[in-house]
């Protein structure tokens, strides 16, 4: 091997870990890591706050819950929003963005103690790993309406018993739906008149759960869908979670029903 050979080699090498740093540096946790409690730390508007996320790690091998592919979700923007589908409260995207495509949505049936049959989690998969890291999955706060929004960033209000993942683009989509629903009647009852009979087809599926807690909504004369599912106990304010891998790819997105924690106190 000449002097050109191992000058060249010595450069590819610097060059191939340069780039891989310079990939790593873009990537910048918004939070304090604690991996050995599994503990994270957060500010959110100025204020820090906790989360645990032992529960939900590894939610697939999670021996209390059981795991039901709910649907694979389309995913046109590549945002994602996480809200209750009738109370539509903060509607609006993931301040993260995912390639378009469809992605498995996960739920995760309590099968024991007083949460025996309800959704504790649904989870949004879109690379089926362990994450390196988690945070509280925020909206952009130039998105939110006022202080209080912001300093609630993270969760999210339930006033009508279920939640639901959906894409940007289709849950504006699914608003201008339910807009020229009540155009044509405003006595009548989206729920009760659209929505309750796709609920009613899915009683006792998977038999671990309830009944009639989930469905796969799609959009008229469209392939575009929202996956709707009951929220644990029903109404009240919920977290959500994104799971980054090393490198802070997007992996695993969970909003969770079960825990009551200091996220879920502020």
């Amino acid at each position: 091997m000449n002097k050109f050979q191992i000058v060249f080699i010595m450069a590819s090498i610097w060059t191939f870990f340069s780039c891989n740093d310079k990939q790593y540096q873009k990537f910048h946790l918004q939070s304090e890591q604690d991996p050995k409690n599994k503990v994270v730390s957060q500010v959110v508007f100025g204020e820090k706050t906790k989360f645990n996320y032992s529960d939900f790690n590894d939610l697939k091998n999670n021996r209390y819950y059981d795991r039901f592919l709910a649907g694979n979700l389309n995913i046109t923007s590549g945002k994602v929003v996480c809200t209750d589908p009738l109370y539509k409260e903060l509607g609006l995207p993931q301040s993260w963005t995912i390639d378009k495509g469809k992605y498995p949505v996960y739920l995760y049936i309590g099968l024991e103690d007083d949460f025996n049959g309800r959704v504790a989690y649904a989870e949004l998969v879109v690379k089926d790993e362990v994450p390196a890291f988690w945070e509280l999955s925020l909206i952009s706060e130039e998105l939110l309406s006022d202080d209080f929004e912001k300093k609630m960033n993270g969760l999210y209000p339930v006033e009508t018993g279920l939640s639901c993942f959906s894409d940007f683009e289709t849950f504006k989509i699914y608003e201008q739906e339910i807009k020229d629903f009540y155009n044509i009647d405003k006595k009548a009852n989206f729920y009760n008149d659209v929505l309750a009979s796709y609920f009613d087809k899915n009683e006792f599926i998977p038999k671990s759960s309830r009944g009639k807690d989930w469905i796969n909504y799609n959009l008229k004369q469209s392939d575009r869908n929202i996956i709707m599912f009951g929220s644990g106990y029903g109404d009240g304010l919920y977290s959500r979670y994104v799971g980054y891998d090393k490198k802070g790819n997007v992996l695993k997105f969970v909003t969770d029903f079960i825990q009551l924690n200091e996220t879920q106190m502020r």
